[in-house]
């Protein structure tokens, strides 16, 4: 399966216009597909356009193309870059076009793109025309409360009936990652990661973690956890006394979002992470070592058992 994606409200500097912004992506191949089957696709984010996940304001600032194509001696990478060419070029031949004057054009470059020969004697071909992938206000409204916004495109040709399925959700905000020292969840979105309590600043070892703020995600969520901008750490100020000793010196100081963070739940995500009664911040329990606490020794685990998101 590809996918092309549009930007059409990136803006460069300089230019007082949006100059738009596309890219490509290939999932699969998948070998051995049979009648009746389903076949989950590991995630990857095609929005934003370099693999990270972005809100998306209106469905309308975006074009997202989609095309099944078989699976014989082609190579999808390849097929990947040449659509990725045609449709980047289709894009600037309808520069002051409108968004459907576009969609057209660029439908046209993607769907003689995936024509293209790219290994044999058998070569790839597709199933069915290129289609567009359109969210709708609705869904994009229901994605930002952190329930799963679905859309489906069925495709029938080269003598199978197969139907995609592509979602749309906030999960929350991104670069929380655990620090290999002292074990807490700690934010690696600036260029300074803070103060461990282990010394010096945070290492970022392993998942990304996307967390929920604003409101409970559907998984529900305890609220009051925040983000100290002294150490980096996430930690809890529910209590208000602000007895919460951060490793900077002094105690944690909150800024920026409100952060509801799942517990206790059945679904998907990394379990272990809890409250530290000694520090407040949030780390991971699920070692035998508890990691270097500002409080003195270890962390102690209270509370509840959180269960958080995650890419590997």
């Amino acid at each position: 399966m590809i996918v092309a994606a549009v930007d059409l409200k990136n803006n460069v500097g300089g230019f007082p216009a949006p100059i738009p912004a596309s890219r490509a992506f290939v999932y699969g191949a998948f070998g051995d597909v049979d009648a009746k089957e389903t076949h989950e696709v590991p995630f990857q984010s095609f929005w934003g356009l370099y693999g990270e996940e972005r809100a998306l304001p209106s469905p309308n600032d975006v074009i997202f193309l989609v095309a099944l194509m078989e699976w014989d001696d082609g190579n999808a990478q390849a097929l990947r870059n040449i659509v990725a060419g045609s449709v980047n070029s289709a894009l600037f031949a309808s520069l002051g076009a409108d968004r459907n004057r576009r969609v057209g054009v660029v439908m046209q470059a993607f769907n003689g793109a995936l024509q293209t020969p790219t290994g044999g004697p058998s070569t790839d071909e597709w199933v069915g025309l290129g289609r567009e992938l359109r969210f709708t206000e609705a869904d994009i409204a229901l994605a930002e409360t952190g329930h799963t916004a679905r859309q489906s495109i069925r495709v029938q040709g080269d003598g199978g009936d197969y139907t995609m399925t592509f979602a749309a959700r906030n999960r929350g905000q991104a670069a929380w990652r655990f620090c290999g020292r002292c074990h807490t969840m700690f934010f690696d979105g600036f260029e300074g990661k803070g103060r461990c309590p282990a010394g010096d600043g945070h290492g970022a070892v392993g998942w990304m973690y996307y967390l929920p703020h604003d409101h409970a995600g559907p998984d529900g969520g305890q609220d009051q956890w925040r983000f100290c901008d002294r150490c980096n750490a996430m930690f809890y100020n529910g209590f208000g006394d602000g007895g919460a000793v951060c490793p900077a010196g002094g105690v944690h100081n909150p800024q920026g979002y409100m952060f509801f963070l799942p517990h206790d739940h059945g679904g998907t995500g990394q379990d272990q992470w809890r409250f530290c009664g000694k520090c407040r911040v949030m780390f991971y329990n699920g070692y035998p070592d508890k990691g270097r606490c500002a409080g003195g020794g270890g962390h102690d685990a209270q509370g509840y058992n959180f269960k958080l998101d995650y890419t590997p």
